[in-house]
């Protein structure tokens, strides 16, 4: 089965990483692109050669050249754009986060699930090569128990005009919206789930009215500590010092950065009793959009489902909504279902 694509919401991440993933996705094709902006829509239709551009997401919707959707416009339009979607049947792949509060992330996965179309969400950072073998030694037990572990996603991002994420209505919040799910949903995918939280959150180097520091600590279901650091606040002048994971446990350690790099380059040192091991990629590795697209797909064919599930992001909207709670009342706070 080919999936052919419509973009909802053709700006700049669309632009940077998806366009060219679906275009190197053996049974990927890109039909269609919308924005709310007609002439943006017509020039980023021309700037990669698609000959459907549309200004109205109905009329993206419509097309029967499109039967895949990837939604990339900010939070805000996330649930509206989500139920037209499903409504019309579409498989859907929506970007992070799901939703700006747990409220709306349970009723973009109640829709999809009332419509039987597949939904996942772009939480790319999985499809890190370097990420999966981590998830892989970590379970082989080469480091041992994991007692504790880092995640660090930072960088300086203070207000500019047409910055919406720096408007609460839009974007839902700052960094705790912007790069806490990756860093969420990376601790779950190679340690597992938090259970509880505890959090600062501040704005302390920008007039902004959502927050641009925010620091979490989160017990796991298996018992580990994570720390979680996103922040705006803070200049990198080196990503592989300020973006990083870093897992301990009772035989050794891991280190990896950056963790953000979308061809899994970087580097990743394993300390155990038998020494150190260091495994690079460089630049021009493995694309995280095309394995993401890739398995995407292949659950799609098979019928089976989607790697990364609409409730994947509805469980890192419930530890950010928790972490915001816990910074308002200075209490740890419960994960709620």
């Amino acid at each position: 089965m080919t999936l052919t694509w419509g973009i909802i919401g053709a700006g700049q991440i669309a632009e940077r990483q998806m366009v060219s993933a679906m275009r190197e996705t053996t049974g990927h094709e890109l039909a269609a692109v919308m924005r709310r902006d007609r002439a943006g829509a017509d020039a980023f239709a021309a700037r990669h050669g698609v000959s459907r551009a549309y200004h109205r997401v109905e009329d993206l919707l419509a097309d029967p050249a499109v039967n895949t959707v990837y939604i990339a416009t900010p939070p805000v339009a996330h649930f509206d754009n989500v139920t037209l979607a499903a409504q019309a049947g579409k498989v859907i792949l929506c970007e992070k986060p799901l939703a700006r509060t747990v409220d709306e992330a349970r009723a973009i996965v109640d829709v999809c699930q009332q419509h039987g179309v597949p939904l996942m969400v772009c939480y790319y950072q999985r499809y890190n090569a370097r990420h999966q073998q981590i998830r892989q030694l970590v379970a082989d037990g080469v480091i041992g128990q994991v007692t504790a572990v880092r995640v660090a996603f930072s960088d300086r991002y203070p207000p500019a005009p047409g910055a919406w994420r720096h408007d609460p209505s839009i974007g839902g919040g700052g960094p705790l919206l912007d790069l806490a799910p990756h860093c969420i949903d990376l601790v779950r995918f190679l340690v597992g789930p938090a259970i509880e939280v505890s959090a600062l959150v501040d704005t302390l180097a920008s007039d902004s009215p959502v927050e641009d520091t925010a620091t979490l600590l989160l017990r796991l279901a298996n018992g580990a500590q994570a720390v979680i650091t996103t922040h705006w606040s803070t200049a990198n002048f080196d990503p592989q010092g300020q973006n990083t994971v870093e897992i301990w446990g009772t035989r050794g350690s891991i280190h990896a950065a950056p963790i953000n790099s979308k061809d899994s380059s970087g580097v990743t040192h394993v300390w155990t009793e038998a020494g150190e091991r260091v495994f690079e990629i460089p630049v021009g590795g493995p694309r995280t959009h095309v394995a993401l697209l890739q398995a995407l797909g292949e659950a799609v064919t098979a019928g089976v489902p989607m790697p990364i599930p609409g409730e994947d992001g509805l469980a890192g909207m419930q530890v950010i909504e928790a972490a915001y709670q816990s910074a308002q009342t200075g209490q740890r706070i419960g994960i709620r279902d």
